[in-house]
């Protein structure tokens, strides 16, 4: 099986688990977990505190600029785990050569048509309750309790979307919980609903399937 070469652009806390002890719950740990298929092959981090510390806990580089890290790398799947108002910048300086990229939510691009598959980290639809709520029950109310931030009500939104679901969003606290009913029946996610390190490695693990003609994104921009 050909393995698939993956730069991560971001050694934050997402990207590579900086000042963070769960390291499944990133995409560095994604690519470890799924090491028969993908090679993680460097990140791309201009402070150089985090840059030195990717580099000891991963053992792979961390480049300070982008152009480099893609010349020397040679990536085929890139994940650009930037602040979202950097996305846009970082997606147009990637080369149309690449197979694909695994994006971090929420998903701030203006553009849609890249000429690779788009993975957005929506990471609610790897979970297979998600799904059933998806194919089975179109028409109800999802009620959350959450924090109000940009990348958690993100989620929420998404699963609207994705539900095509009324949202009544309360503000709360951590862990959030939610709740979705229809007249025949309740479901209720505590503390999120999800495994995070599961879902990580799924997600990334249908992008390769994608990229290897063999599957259908989850989780496109739109």
């Amino acid at each position: 099986m050909v393995k698939h070469r993956l730069l991560v652009i971001g050694a934050g806390r997402i990207g590579a688990g900086f000042r963070w002890h769960d390291d499944a719950y990133t995409h560095a740990g994604a690519a470890k977990a799924l090491e028969n298929r993908v090679e993680l092959v460097g990140f791309v981090e201009p402070n150089p505190e985090r840059a030195d510390a990717t580099t000891r806990k991963w053992g792979v580089l961390a480049y300070e600029r982008l152009g480099e890290a893609l010349n020397f790398c040679r990536p085929d799947i890139v994940s650009v785990c930037v602040q979202p108002e950097d996305q846009d910048d970082v997606m147009w300086d990637l080369p149309p050569t690449l197979k694909g990229v695994w994006c971090e939510k929420p998903f701030m691009c203006a553009r849609l048509d890249w000429p690779w598959p788009v993975q957005v980290n929506y990471l609610r639809r790897a979970d297979k309750r998600h799904s059933v709520i998806a194919d089975d029950e179109p028409c109800g109310r999802l009620v959350v309790y959450a924090k109000d931030d940009i990348h958690t009500v993100c989620h929420f939104k998404d699963l609207q979307r994705w539900w095509r679901c009324q949202l009544d969003y309360r503000v709360y606290g951590d862990p959030c919980a939610y709740v979705y009913q229809t007249r025949e029946s309740t479901t209720f996610f505590d503390n999120g609903g999800v495994e995070p390190g599961e879902c990580m490695k799924a997600m990334l693990g249908n992008l390769i399937d994608v990229v290897e003609k063999r599957g259908t994104l989850w989780s496109p921009p739109y």
